[in-house]
């Protein structure tokens, strides 16, 4: 295990990413700085968030409803952003590594990065599969879904992934492009059943309501190669798609590597119980882009990311006082609330399931009041 030892004089943090715990950093950094040089690295200026993707895409809210200014947060919290795309990081050296072939230097890391969605990197699907990771190509799938309403004939969309978001989105597309004799919508999801980790009685609900918008779902089957104007299986069927959006299972970015980091069987970061990489103390790591040594099971959901904020707040606090950070514990499970693109939300939650007008209403007022801590 790397000795954590902080250079003399001003600390430098780098946050990696824009996830939802280091929204969470940089407010309270805002509010209580802790006299460290800090830099902020994301891809693009203004952080999406997932949350309310499912209602941007469908019309219910703006662009600016469901991101934040990065540099402005940034420069509140007394720190300067760099846009940039991180490959890799050196942790002898101290460096991470950018696309650009440019090194930043820290002292304290953290990461929240995100997952790469599983397949999507493939030959045979990256060249004609619209893509939602990063978020910011969110605004491009509205662009063509718009677009796509316009043309006249039979529009034909493929959502590959039947989880939360690929129900979500199928939903949000239907809203747009309508289903009545104009648009034929397919849900391929590889696994036996859609909303995997859900209650059946959940699953029951959501496939009625799919089926309602008139939204066809294979289970048991996947996408092997996507084409311009279809979308392949692996039992030799193709079924016809204007557009193919891919909405998998979480893997990996290569950022992690070749860093000689200890890494589960899937690429993520390892980490102990003070979201630390188990084999350097000077790296933190939140939401998907991390593993939990002990508790591997954890689903890569935002939930956890945002319950992990004040975790990896106090842990970089006491790094920086040289005292033993607090740990982390998951919730043994959440709230969940489907956005269903007609006013309505499919809500789960300890067993009980709904679907009603007053689910997202809440969700509305948890999505809206989350964001605006950081849009002010």
């Amino acid at each position: 295990m790397t000795v954590l030892r902080l250079r003399t004089g001003t600390v430098r943090l780098l946050l990696v990413g824009a996830g939802h715990a280091h929204l969470e950093i940089l407010r309270r950094l805002a509010l209580e700085p802790l006299g460290v040089t800090l830099t902020v690295l994301s891809p693009a200026p203004r952080h999406h968030y997932s949350g309310m993707v499912p209602g941007y895409l469908q019309g219910t809210y703006t662009e600016e409803e469901i991101s934040v200014d990065l540099p402005r947060l940034t420069e509140r919290a007394g720190g300067h952003f760099q846009a940039g795309l991180a490959v890799g990081v050196d942790p002898d050296r101290q460096r991470v590594h950018l696309w650009n072939g440019e090194e930043l230097a820290y002292d304290l890391v953290s990461f929240a990065v995100g997952s790469n969605t599983a397949g999507v990197e493939a030959p045979e699907v990256a060249d004609h599969v619209q893509r939602i990771k990063p978020l910011a190509r969110v605004a491009a799938l509205r662009e063509r879904l718009l677009a796509l309403a316009r043309e006249e004939g039979e529009r034909r969309v493929v959502v590959v992934g039947g989880g939360a978001a690929g129900v979500e989105v199928a939903l949000a597309c239907a809203r747009v492009l309508g289903t009545a004799g104009g648009c034929r919508l397919t849900i391929v999801e590889g696994g036996p059943e859609i909303l995997s980790g859900y209650t059946d009685r959940c699953r029951a609900l959501a496939r009625r309501i799919l089926a309602e918008r008139g939204i066809e779902v294979r289970t048991g089957r996947r996408v092997v190669a996507v084409h311009p104007r279809s979308a392949a299986l692996d039992d030799g069927d193709e079924i016809p798609s204007d557009l193919t959006i891919w909405l998998t299972g979480a893997v990996a970015f290569p950022i992690f590597q070749s860093s000689g980091l200890p890494l589960d069987d899937r690429g993520f970061l390892l980490l102990d119980d003070s979201l630390r990489s188990l084999d350097d103390h000077r790296i933190f790591a939140v939401g998907d882009c991390g593993t939990l040594a002990s508790h591997p099971e954890t689903p890569k959901a935002g939930v956890y990311a945002v319950r992990e904020a004040p975790i990896l707040w106090r842990g970089l606090r006491a790094t920086l006082e040289e005292r033993q950070p607090p740990t982390y514990q998951p919730q043994a499970g959440f709230l969940s609330l489907l956005n269903t693109a007609d006013g309505r939300a499919l809500l789960e939650y300890k067993g009980r399931v709904s679907h009603s007008r007053w689910a997202f209403r809440l969700k509305d007022w948890i999505d809206r009041r989350f964001l605006a801590r950081y849009q002010r």
